[in-house]
């Protein structure tokens, strides 16, 4: 079924309304960034992504190990392409489109890490993401076999042990069961996981920008992924009254409060939607009849 009669915004839904495994990771990033290009060719880049993921397959033999694999994808992505981290801009929002990313070979750590495993998926082998502390890496395999992959600093090897200080700190790992603590911090991210940091950096990114249209659209995308997420669901109210959408805002700060949990500190909620309804009301008074 074709997609050019659907909105960014529904094609974006369509490609995540399906069980997590089942979601293209590649194609629904791309459709994430669509609202933003709207004559992206999806097809297009997954066939660039294609190709790398060929030219990977084409290093390896069927015996392979993940060192094998990891150094096949090392020479393919960060050797010949001249993929990077882009750390001197890393708030452009391009860093998180990933259209962008493979047109100008830098982005941020999520989309690196998502072309990373897109790549790999192509290539026939399985990489997990992994969510850090203000960071996102891959890995590769399970157990005493498995390798954790930096896509932002150049496809580098991390330790497990470097992975967790990251989010524990050194002074909680000092005498820490390191088998527990991957089995507690080291999980793999699910693909929704994925998408939800991919748009929530890009969210930031525009905000600073203080492009706050672009940021309630990546917010809106967010809340298809995870419509239980109150946060964005805060967050979202307040994007929405930056851009003068004040009944929408009443909407979600309505839904907010009705979903906190019991014992919440809403007062600072419950403030902004009385101002917003006593906005909207004047905006019904004024308006003609």
């Amino acid at each position: 079924m074709g997609t050019s009669s659907l909105s960014p915004k529904e094609n974006f839904a369509r490609a995540i309304r399906r069980p997590d495994e089942e979601i293209n990771l590649g194609a629904a990033s791309l459709y994430a960034a669509s609202n933003e290009f709207p004559d992206l060719d999806v097809i297009a880049y997954q066939g660039r992504i294609a190709q790398f993921g060929a030219k990977v397959k084409s290093r390896l033999n069927a015996q392979h190990t993940n060192y094998d694999f990891v150094g096949a994808m090392h020479e393919v992505l960060f050797e010949n392409a001249g993929f990077t981290g882009d750390s001197k801009d890393y708030f452009n929002p391009n860093n998180s489109h990933l259209n962008e990313v493979i047109d100008h070979l830098k982005g941020n750590p999520v989309a690196l890490s998502i072309l990373y495993i897109e790549v790999a998926r192509v290539a026939g082998v399985a990489v997990d993401g992994i969510s850090l502390r203000k960071h996102f890496v891959v890995a590769i395999g399970t157990g005493e076999e498995r390798i954790f992959v930096d896509p932002f600093h150049n496809g580098g090897l991390l330790s497990r042990k470097e992975c967790i200080t990251n989010i524990l700190g050194k002074d909680r790992i000092k005498n820490g069961d390191f088998d527990d603590l991957e089995r507690k911090f080291l999980n793999p991210a699910t693909k929704r996981a994925m998408l939800r940091r991919l748009l929530s950096n890009l969210k930031v990114a525009h905000e600073k920008h203080k492009n706050y249209e672009l940021a309630l659209s990546a917010s809106e995308r967010i809340q298809l992924l995870d419509p239980s997420n109150l946060r964005n669901l805060s967050e979202l109210a307040h994007l929405q009254t930056k851009v003068g959408n004040f009944g929408d805002a009443v909407d979600s700060l309505t839904q907010f409060l009705e979903r906190a949990p019991a014992g919440s500190n809403t007062e600072q909620a419950e403030s902004a939607l009385r101002k917003l309804k006593a906005l909207t009301a004047r905006g019904n008074d004024d308006s003609p009849e």
